[in-house]
């Protein structure tokens, strides 16, 4: 029987960063499954967000990782669950704000750690970085919710926009694609915007040099 899941754990942790990958994304698409679901929006944010944290700590092989990830994963979404019952509560606003900014930056090093320990070209090389993307927008989404918590005259939104907004606004920035149908107004909102364009470029550009790298030192083994 231990030996049995044993040998399942294993197959968890040998895909663990295609779970990750498919738990984020299916993150990203939260207001489709609220507008779906005959669920209250309370438990299906919970239930992906819970999702992800428990999927991307797969990615911590240290213990410290992991405990500071579970830690930090449960006061996100205590703050979530309170904010949904006290939707007027700036302190509240202000803590699940903050708390998924550290969750999602640990979720970044522990990815980056395990990337640089891997000498080859393999499933998790290549998904690694896809997962980076995801995170790195809903980084860029925190940030932009909250430099419009502070000024609420910082972008021009469309009619109905929603907290996501802001999530939406982050990906489309980092791969420069610009719509249009939202808009920084103020120099902070500008300037962060400027920085997720670069960070965007940069970021396809240094994971194909990577790439190449470890595709030449793998074959001139």
């Amino acid at each position: 029987m231990e030996l049995q899941s044993i040998i399942n754990w294993k197959n968890v942790a040998r895909y663990k960063y295609l779970i990750a990958l498919l738990a984020t994304f299916n993150f990203l698409l939260t207001p489709i499954h609220m507008a779906l679901s005959s669920f209250s929006p309370a438990y299906v944010v919970v239930i992906n967000y819970t999702l992800v944290i428990l999927s991307s700590v797969l990615l911590a092989s240290r213990k410290l990782a992991k405990l500071t990830t579970y830690v930090i994963g449960f006061l996100t979404l205590t703050t979530i669950w309170l904010e949904l019952s006290n939707e007027n509560s700036k302190l509240i606003l202000i803590c699940r704000l903050v708390f998924s900014f550290l969750l999602f930056t640990c979720f970044c090093v522990i990815l980056i750690r395990q990337l640089l320990k891997t000498k080859e070209i393999s499933l998790q090389f290549i998904l690694g970085p896809l997962l980076g993307f995801l995170y790195l927008g809903i980084l860029g989404g925190i940030l932009f919710e909250t430099i419009n918590f502070f000024d609420s005259n910082s972008f021009q939104l469309i009619k109905g926009f929603s907290g996501f907004s802001f999530y939406y606004f982050s990906f489309i920035s980092i791969t420069t694609v610009g719509y249009g149908d939202i808009t920084p107004l103020t120099a902070p909102a500008q300037s962060l915007t400027l920085v997720m364009n670069i960070i965007g470029q940069f970021y396809l550009a240094i994971v194909i040099a990577v790439f190449v790298g470890k595709y030449i030192n793998t074959k001139s083994k």
